[in-house]
């Protein structure tokens, strides 16, 4: 495993300077464990003991999440006050959530798998097995430059989740809200505004996260910094 390698040798180079690894990757994974589950599209990572052979390859303490929980943790820590998701769009699309100032990882640290909620039954099948999922929807939407409608489905799954937490505040991310981010977030924002005109309430803002590509990164160094400096772990 290359990337192991090269891992141990920038932990080498470093020395006592080094207080520990952040590691942020897509789900579903256990953050406790440090295990990987069934990743979407990497079925042979499943039950892959990844904080183990880390920490035994670099002799560090490693923190293992979710590329989402991870960046939504950097930005709580960063300021963005409330409770919040963050909706990350790229080669798939998932949603970190920070409910009370802390990110909510559920029972199983398996909270946040947003883009596989189904919303048409008899829809396009979706590489975790089920058929019509918001990611699914989502990224055929987008693989047809049709972003007007990615930006709609992705809405729709947004106002399940308000609906659901009554969040303050969406947040989008990822590498294809990016490439257009005024198209997602004015289609995010139509729905969310038809959701607060039927049920008269306040609509719920959508903005762009701030961070960019870096905003993973950040958080995962936020997943060992947090604790040494009083932050916490999310």
């Amino acid at each position: 495993m290359a990337g192991l390698d090269e891992a141990q040798q920038g932990a080498a180079g470093l020395g006592a300077a080094l207080l520990g690894v952040g590691v942020a990757l897509p789900g579903p994974l256990d953050h406790a464990r440090g295990v990987l589950h069934r990743v979407t599209g990497f079925p042979e990572w499943d039950g892959f003991p990844l904080r183990e052979a880390l920490a035994g390859r670099l002799g560090v303490p490693v923190v293992v999440d979710k590329d989402t929980n991870a960046a939504a943790l950097g930005l709580a820590a960063g300021g963005e006050g409330g409770s919040f998701a963050y909706l990350h769009l790229g080669t798939g699309l998932g949603a970190g959530l920070v409910v009370g100032g802390s990110v909510h990882r559920g029972a199983r640290t398996g909270a946040g798998e947003f883009g596989h909620q189904v919303i048409q039954l008899d829809g396009p099948p979706c590489t975790c097995g089920n058929r019509g999922c918001v990611e699914a929807l989502c990224l055929g939407a987008v693989a047809r430059g049709d972003l007007q409608e990615a930006a709609r489905v992705l809405g729709a799954g947004a106002a399940n989740l308000v609906g659901l937490l009554d969040i303050d505040v969406v947040l989008l991310g990822g590498r294809t809200v990016a490439a257009a981010p005024e198209a997602f977030t004015a289609g995010v924002g139509a729905v969310l505004e038809a959701r607060a005109r039927r049920t008269g309430q306040a609509a719920v803002p959508v903005r762009v996260a701030p961070g960019g590509d870096g905003a993973v990164a950040a958080g995962a160094a936020e997943l060992v910094l947090g604790p040494v400096f009083g932050r916490g772990g999310g």
